[in-house]
Parts: C-alpha cells; structure tokens; sequence
C-alpha cells in the first residue's frame, strides 16, 4: 500500500500559524479544519507513520493494524463523524460490520449483535422471555441517556436529562434493571472497547456506543493506515505541512502565552533539532506528557498536571497479531468475537475474558497474501503492580500473554496454531513506546462518572493560545468522542470563542424503542 501523502521533504518553516503536535485521529483532523479555515498548519508526529492508535505494521506480506479497527458511525453521512469526514473529502471506503459483534458465553452459547436494532430486540426478547420488560426499560433508559450524553457532553448543553443519569455506572443500570446474570453479560460483553469494567463505565457514555451500533461501524478498506493517511492527503492539499520522524521536544510559553515548539526530526536529511515559532499549538498526545514534559518549568502546567493526579487512565489492551494460511475463511468467520470464560464481566480485566477474535481479512482480503487470513487476538489487561506469583519481568509477562491467548485459540479453533506464519504481540509497553500514552492505555482517561464532562480536562489549556485534542480531554476516548475534542479545538481558534461545539442538526438515532421511562432510584 503506497502511502496517500508526501510529508515534508525540505526542512519546515520558521513560522506557522498552527503547529498541532501528533498525527493521531485528533491531530490530523483538527490541522484540517484550521487549514481549512485559513491557518497555515504544521503537523508534527513522533513516529515515520501517521494514525497514532490507527496505524499498522507489515509483516511477511500480511498488513496488520497496530490497534484500533472498529470505527462507529464514520461511514454514515447522517451522523455527526460520518458528515465531518465527508466535509474534510476522506474519500476512503468504509466497510460495513454485519454483524457488530459476537459473543461467546461460558456455557458455550453464543449470540450475535445484528445492525439492525429491531431484529436485535427480537433476538433478546426470544432467548429471555422473562425479562422482556426490564430489557424495554433498560433500553429506555439508554436512549434518554445517549441523547442526555450527546446534548451535554458533545454539544456542551446541560440539561435535567444528563443530571438524571450521569452518576451512574453500566453496573449500576444491569442491577436496576437486568436481574439475569447470563444477560447482564450479553449486555456488557463488548466493554473491552470501553477499556474499563461495568462497574467503572458511565452509563451514559456506554449508551452512546450501544446505540451507536444501530447506526453503523465499519472497517475501512486498506486498513486503518489508509484512512489516516487519507485524513494526511487531504491536510497537505489545503496547504498544511506533515513532518514524520518528528518528536515535539518542548513547548515554548513566555507570559502565558505559547510561542513556539521545539521539535527533534530522528531519521533522514532533516534530521536534527530546530525551533518553530507560531500563534497556537495543539497538542495530541497524553496530557500528563504535554503537561509535565513538553511545558516543563512552566507554573501553570504544573498546577494543570497536579490536578490530574487522581485521574485514572483506562486499561491498555494487549494484541496478538497472527498471518495464518490454510484456514478457509468460513472457519475464520465462525469464530470471531468475544470468549467469556466467566460470567462477571467486571473481572474483564483479570481472566474472565478469554480473549477477542477479529480478522479484518473478512472484510478486506487483500490486507494477507493469497490464501492467507488476519485474526487478531485481543486481550484487555488490568496493569499494576506485580502480584504474588507475578515474575515481575514485563518481557516475561508479555511471553505469558501471548501464550495465553494462543492457546486460548488452539481451543477456539483446534489446529490453527499450526497455520501460523507470522506472529507479533504488542503489550502495554509497546503501546506506550509508539504512541507515549501513559501505560498504553487504550482511550486515555478512563470514562467512568467522575472523569466526564467538567471533572474531565478540558480542550482549553492554561495557556491562551494551547489547545489538546484527543482521548486524555472532553469529551472522551473513542473515535467519535476524539473527533469531537478536534472540533471543539478547531472552533475555538476560528471562533475566538469558548470551545463550544454548535449543533450541526441531524436526527436523532433511530430505530429504537421507546416506552415510558421509569423513575430510576439512587443505586
């Protein structure tokens, strides 16, 4: 796959209007809409790949994306994210997900989530008849959240809807509503994506997943690197500048103000370290790196980092990234989704979750060889300090995860660890050495009730002219939630005005069911 843009070849200016830092999701749209705006824009990325969490590796002919590969709502028009790209002229091919997802259960049932929400609530109303009901008001109750959730948290609109729901938590919801253990689980078997457990997850922010599904996920054609390198495409043909292999080494501030970065570029003839002036940066990147490391010395990102402090970031997820041949494709499609070994989904974590199967090569063939598949196995992992037991060796323990998972396959799929062809896993730590998110963690800040909306740092920054963007600010992680935090930032800089996101008009989700809500009680 040749990639979509050309980067800057010739050292960069002395100065910019805009120098955004990290060519994540964040970054790059952002540097859009303010070279769409206007602004002359440099962008500045660590690593000789733009995408962040949304790139990819090559390996023995197979093409293997680092992490993210579920994008919700981006190939919609009629959303928000799907109408954004299409203004910004992505023209990658978004690959619809049918179905969303699957779910393997430990007493070796299983359930798919289909895209439609009408044949879904029929599938759930006919595996538990008993609990029809609390599935109804359960589902009320996500739909008054979701849109309390995009009101309040997207579009910066308090409203009595978001008060009535955002102190509570996925758990909190199943046990008010969802007496079932087995449906609990269905219900929450996907919270891997959220990177943290039912009992941490806001309720509110889960429903605007959860309903998200209805409205679209997709893969895109060519892997995710093709999308990110588009998003690059289409910053350099409105004038904007993309310099890889390009570390941010310093933010320059003086009264306040943020005057400058210093940028290190590590590879080729550029190589070597140089200062660009400019009137804004943004910063895409892990906020406690941004703030004590890049604003070093500077009182205000002190006291900004300080008050990080009991913030807790999400769990990093560990990927094991397999090129298999001879396995026919049906037997690959029979066993994606997720394996749950026990029926708590709040021990995600620690073993209940066996692990997750994805093969992008269903939807895109042309990602392996001849013959070839993908299957990426996936685990989310809860990091902290070694246990009794624990070799206390990261390499050691990242050797004991990856047989986990593999052997967990072989059980999946008997004979499949034979087809194997190529294999790499990428732990924590190797999340955190390609992207410097803190611990690898997979959306930044955990997204639980008391790191949302106003307990959450904010796009602004204690510097009049700093912005950040991405998972580590509002309104959170996810792909959705980080376009957000871009045009949020974008606004702000065109506007002059408090980063305020307009409201773009558009429907809201449809499809789903709607009986009266019952008066939730304090959990």
């Amino acid at each position: 796959m040749r990639r979509r843009f050309r980067g800057l070849r010739s050292p960069p200016r002395e100065r910019y209007d805009a120098v955004v830092i990290g060519a994540g999701i964040g970054g790059l749209v952002a540097a859009n809409l303010l070279a769409k705006g206007g602004l002359s824009v440099l962008v500045v990325e660590q690593h000789y790949m733009v995408g962040g969490y949304c790139s990819i590796f090559r390996r023995d002919g197979f093409t293997f994306d680092a992490s993210t590969h579920f994008y919700p709502l981006v190939g919609n028009r009629e959303t928000e994210p799907g109408r954004l790209l299409a203004e910004l002229g992505v023209a990658v091919r978004w690959l619809r997900m049918d179905p969303v997802d699957v779910f393997h259960f430990p007493d070796g049932s299983r359930f798919e989530v289909p895209t439609d929400f009408a044949t879904y609530q029929a599938r759930l109303h006919a595996a538990f008849p008993d609990a029809v009901q609390g599935l109804n008001e359960f589902f009320a109750a996500a739909r008054e959240a979701n849109t309390a959730g995009l009101l309040g948290y997207f579009r910066g609109q308090r409203s009595a809807r978001l008060e009535r729901w955002q102190n509570w938590t996925v758990r909190d919801a199943l046990d008010r509503f969802i007496p079932d253990r087995k449906l609990q689980l269905l219900l929450t078997a996907d919270c891997p994506h959220w990177g943290s457990a039912p009992c941490r997850t806001s309720f509110v922010f889960d429903s605007m997943l959860r309903l998200a599904y209805f409205l679209g996920n997709y893969y895109p054609e060519g892997s995710s690197q093709a999308f990110t390198d588009d998003l690059a495409r289409c910053l350099e043909e409105r004038g904007g500048e993309i310099l890889t292999s390009t570390a941010a080494v310093r933010i320059v501030t003086d009264a306040g103000r943020a005057e400058g970065v210093e940028i290190e570029t590590t590879r080729g003839a550029l190589a070597g370290r140089r200062s660009v002036r400019c009137d804004l940066v943004i910063a895409n990147g892990d906020l406690r790196h941004t703030l004590g490391d890049l604003l070093a010395g500077a009182p205000e990102a002190a006291t900004a980092l300080r008050a990080t402090a009991g913030l807790r970031p999400s769990f990093p997820c560990f990927l094991t990234h397999l090129g298999l041949m001879g396995i026919p494709r049906d037997e690959i499609e029979a066993v994606q989704g997720y394996y749950w070994k026990e029926w708590n989904p709040d021990d995600v974590g620690r073993n209940a979750l066996a692990c997750k199967v994805f093969s992008p090569t269903l939807f895109d063939p042309d990602l392996a060889p001849p013959g070839g598949q993908i299957v990426i196995l996936q685990k989310v992992v809860e990091v902290g300090p070694p246990s009794p037991g624990d070799p206390g060796d990261p390499a050691q323990r990242k050797r004991e995860v990856e047989r986990f998972v593999l052997d967990q396959f072989e059980r999946i799929l008997p004979g499949a660890n034979r087809a194997i062809v190529s294999r790499s896993s990428a732990s924590d730590r190797t999340a955190e050495r390609f992207t410097r998110n803190q611990g690898g963690a997979m959306l930044g800040w955990e997204m639980s009730p008391d790191q949302l909306g106003g307990k959450r740092p904010d796009v602004a920054s204690p510097f009049a002219n700093l912005h950040f963007v991405g998972h580590w600010t509002r309104p959170g992680g996810g792909v959705a939630p980080v376009l957000v935090s871009a045009m949020r930032a974008a606004e702000a800089i065109l506007s002059g005005r408090p980063s305020t996101l307009a409201d773009r008009g558009g429907p809201e989700p449809a499809g789903l069911p709607a009986p009266p809500v019952p008066a939730p009680t304090t959990p």
